[in-house]
């Protein structure tokens, strides 16, 4: 008769467990995109010139109107950049938009119009061909320009930072005017074009800006701040704030890796900390040495010692080490009654329990058989199982079967013979 296995059934717990992550995690994604549309058509979003909140830029706008500056603002990158003439494109979140736009952002420049770049990744800047790197976070600060660029110099300080910072890559570029630096990197980076319009008129520039803070109405009055933004955005009749919505298909972002998103100083941090990591790990490991036993803090009662381990036994389904353990225990008491010597373990036996001394197998198996009239045999069987090779099987002939695992009533039933077999000695 042949049984067929049953598949086994999903653990009831780790499938609610499952349930509940997932239930978890799409309420947190559907949160996340209500909230990002929520952002999106609010009127209060960052940089906005129609909001009035900290964030905003509404001031900006109205003291540019007020100089005769034309200000609109549009989400759509493309038509901001095909109709723009004699105008100042402010573009935010630049690396939204699409390697094509990028190309028409030169276009504009070409044309005598300016660009100002706020907070662009590296990829963005390489798209446009820029001798520019991102260096990642630079602290907000009022700063010196340090530079020889009109807005700057009549600015003055200025708080700027608190956003990207940026390196010149290539020192002997022509037009090339860093303001504001910080260490190695500048906050503010102005880039003329050498080549002139098609009427004979200079070409506009890239404005490289690491932060839109000092543009915003909590900081414009702070500093200088008010002087540089006017001074930037005044060079033309009008100015367009392009504010280009998230996730745009085949956008730069979309297009580049992780790697490229990541500033060119955390490489060098993260071999710093590996380094740091193994040096710490080489310090702390010659230190540590064998295991001290120390005493324990509190009194544990045995019954409940006994009950712990049986539960672990238990947990890791381990009935052979249970097993094993049950033996070794009988045997020590067993040559303690008997009076009998006692010695070290054999490595080769690998049982539990190491604390107890082991007597002479040939020594305490006929002793018993002695005390309690049963063949050696089966004496042999029951304290040292039949999985083990004993000089006693090949002197009575029993044959070793191979070692297979214990089943729980095989346990329960090895505990009661056990049992038996102690009283048995302890009263004849």
């Amino acid at each position: 008769m042949t049984t067929t296995a049953l598949p086994a059934r999903p653990d009831p717990r780790a499938v609610r467990r499952g349930v509940r992550i997932g239930a978890v995690l799409a309420l947190l994604v559907v949160a996340y995109a209500a909230a990002s549309a929520m952002i999106e058509k609010s009127s209060d979003r960052p940089l906005d010139p129609a909001s009035a909140a900290p964030g905003g830029t509404r001031a900006l706008a109205e003291i540019l109107r007020a100089r005769g500056v034309g200000v609109t603002v549009s989400d759509d990158p493309v038509a901001a950049t095909a109709a723009a003439r004699d105008t100042t494109i402010v573009m935010r979140y630049p690396e939204r938009v699409r390697p094509a736009t990028l190309d028409a952002l030169t276009a504009v420049v070409g044309r005598g119009g300016d660009v100002l770049l706020l907070e662009p990744t590296t990829a963005v800047l390489n798209n446009l061909d820029l001798p520019l790197a991102n260096t990642g976070g630079v602290p907000a600060a009022a700063r010196a320009p340090e530079c020889q660029l009109p807005e700057a110099v009549v600015a003055r300080a200025a708080v700027v930072g608190g956003g990207s910072g940026f390196r010149v890559t290539q020192p002997d570029a022509t037009g090339v005017t860093a303001c504001y630096p910080m260490r190695s990197a500048a906050t503010l980076v102005v880039l003329e074009q050498p080549v002139r319009t098609a009427s004979g008129a200079p070409a506009g520039r890239f404005v490289v800006s690491g932060s839109a803070e000092f543009m915003t109405n909590k900081q414009l009055a702070k500093e200088g701040d008010a002087a540089l933004a006017i001074g930037l955005l005044n060079r033309h009749p009008g100015v367009t704030w392009v504010l280009p919505r998230p996730g745009g298909p085949g956008s730069v972002a979309a297009r580049s890796s992780l790697a490229d998103l990541l500033p060119d100083r955390v490489v060098l941090g993260c071999l710093q900390i590996a380094f740091a990591v193994v040096v710490l790990a080489l310090w702390r490991g010659r230190r540590l040495g064998p295991p001290v036993a120390e005493p324990l803090p509190v009194v544990v009662r045995a019954a409940e010692t006994v009950e712990g381990r049986g539960r672990l036994y238990a947990a890791g389904k381990a009935r052979e080490l249970a097993a094993a353990a049950l033996r070794a225990g009988l045997r020590a008491r067993l040559a303690e009654r008997l009076g009998l010597a006692t010695r070290p373990r054999p490595a080769a036996w690998r049982e539990p329990a190491a604390a107890h001394p082991e007597p002479d197998p040939d020594t305490l198996v006929i002793s018993v058989a002695d005390r309690t009239g049963q063949p050696p045999v089966e004496i042999r069987s029951l304290l040292y199982g039949s999985g083990m090779s004993h000089p006693m099987a090949a002197a009575t002939g029993m044959s070793q079967p191979a070692r297979t695992s214990v089943t729980d009533h095989e346990l329960v039933e090895l505990a009661q013979r056990l049992d038996a077999l102690d009283r048995q000695v302890m009263t004849q």
